[in-house]
């Protein structure tokens, strides 16, 4: 028996369990434009009355989209139900149909519910169905620590259903590029180029978080393996701003958009400065940083919090402006606020170099008395701590404050003496 089952079908498309959802053909005027829709991850505009149940199942009305099938005595509408609440009666009608397609999707189904530990069978499959089958064996060739079978299996899905699938093809495509820095033989140009690919496959697809994370898997690809190389870091900030523009937001992805903000601000401060125009790069470093932080907070991200406050510290102390002293007192500020934070015990390095960093700041603003008080106590965790380097660099510096301070010293006694 062969169910009525027409391709393509937008499986692995959309999120659980719609993505896993099989569309009965349709002959539907409105029909052709919503599959060709729904293959581009788009809800259509109009769905057919025979497909009412994707849609309801998209929108998050599970209940609308089992009474939509309600009446359907079919194998396929039995597979639906199943999908959709682990309906046992739908579920044991798609398993006994005896259509060999049926079968193995309902396995995969199971599988991917965790009510069975069988995994789908793709012999004989093809296309997106083929794609599905392999991507579910793929995650179980993960889980079972097999990274190498997992890129194999990822390989042949994508070359499955890359035609029939574009959409499915760049997700399939973008675990592959994940998965490259757990294989022996992957290389940077590699994963460049899988996630060049999944971007082309993905297209115009209006899915937000295809289209943004895909740019930031390869920005972040970029960022990584740029060393101090300007180019590569160029080129990963116009990725990670393309992200931007690409359905990465502060308000539908708030913690991919701080990512991708810090990142940008980490860029800019590793380039090269090679002419005047970069200086402008810290004041967009610093931009960034504060975008960032509008996500994460003491409260809800600490560590990245810290992380990001620090780098915007750094930052602004050598900011290009009409006002340095503004800037420099700005981070004065916010390194003491990492200081109230971080545990001196737990952390007594960290809160070394944070105290270096900050009695810079206050050395730049001639603030030579509580710079020397906060160099002396960096200096002397630095120094019980074995860190031997640093803290003769701390030594150097306050040798300097002291031959400054020496030298107002000097200049105030000849004008003393003068004047008497």
């Amino acid at each position: 028996m062969s169910v009525s089952l027409s391709h393509p079908q937008p499986l692995g498309i959309f999120p659980y369990p719609a993505g896993l959802l099989l569309l009965p053909d349709c002959t539907e005027p409105a029909a052709d434009a919503a599959r060709a829709a729904l293959m581009r991850g788009a809800v259509p505009e109009v769905m057919p009355t025979a497909w009412q149940f994707v849609l309801d199942a998209l929108e998050g009305r599970t209940d609308a989209a089992l009474a939509a099938l309600r009446n359907d005595a079919s194998a396929l509408a039995g597979y639906n139900r199943f999908v959709l609440d682990g309906d046992e009666a739908g579920r044991q009608r798609a398993l006994n149909d005896g259509d060999a397609v049926l079968q193995t999707m309902t396995m995969m189904a199971m599988f991917v519910q965790g009510a069975s530990d069988v995994l789908p069978d793709a012999t004989g499959s093809e296309g997106e169905l083929r794609g599905n089958m392999l991507m579910a064996r793929a995650a179980a060739s993960l889980d079972a620590g097999n990274e190498a079978d997992a890129a194999a299996l990822l390989t042949e899905g994508i070359a499955a259903c890359q035609g029939s699938s574009p959409i499915l093809a760049a997700q399939l495509t973008s675990q592959l590029a994940q998965l490259q820095p757990n294989l022996a033989d992957a290389t940077v140009q590699r994963t460049v180029a899988l996630w060049r690919s999944a971007i082309a496959l993905a297209g115009d697809t209006p899915l937000p978080h295809l289209r943004g994370d895909l740019r930031i898997g390869l920005a972040i690809t970029l960022h990584e393996a740029s060393g101090d190389r300007r180019d590569m870091l160029v080129e990963a900030v116009k990725t990670y701003q393309d992200a931007l523009h690409h359905g990465i937001t502060l308000e539908d992805t708030p913690e991919t958009y701080a990512l991708a903000q810090n990142n940008i601000g980490l860029a800019y401060l590793s380039m090269p400065m090679t002419d005047a125009g970069d200086k402008l790069r810290h004041a967009v470093a610093v931009q960034s940083f504060r975008e960032a932080l509008k996500v994460y907070t003491p409260e809800t991200h600490l560590e990245a919090w810290a992380s990001t406050m620090l780098n915007m510290a750094n930052a602004l102390q050598y900011l290009p402006s009409a006002r340095p002293e503004e800037h420099l007192i700005q981070a004065v500020e916010t390194y003491e606020q990492l200081l109230e934070v971080r545990n001196k015990a737990m952390d007594p390095l960290g809160y070394a170099r944070l105290l270096a960093n900050q009695a810079n700041a206050l050395a730049h603003l001639g603030m030579f008395q509580p710079a020397t008080e906060k160099f002396t106590e960096a200096h002397k965790l630095l120094h019980w701590h074995g860190e031997a380097e640093l803290a003769a660099s701390i030594l150097e510096q306050l040798e300097r404050i002291n031959a400054q301070l020496s030298t107002v010293a000097t200049g105030s006694d000849a004008t003393t003496g003068g004047g008497a």
